[in-house]
């Protein structure tokens, strides 16, 4: 799988083929902008994507290969 992950203005922040890479990078995300827990409530990283209105597709690494 391929997970792709846009801000809210639609920039590609990144791309990522684990969910576990995406999960340290949105944590890096909400800790540089100061809304770790307990700042914040404790979210998972898809409903913190939702929260700060990004947005993630996901794909078959297979599919994403032949349209690469």
């Amino acid at each position: 799988m391929v997970f792709k992950l846009f801000d809210s203005d639609d920039n590609l922040r990144g791309t990522f083929t684990s969910i576990y890479d995406l999960e340290l990078y949105v944590d890096s995300v909400r800790n540089s902008r100061g809304e770790s827990y307990p700042q914040t409530p404790r979210m998972s990283p898809f409903d913190y994507i939702k929260h700060i209105g990004w947005i993630w597709t996901v794909t078959d690494k297979e599919v994403a290969h032949e349209v690469l």
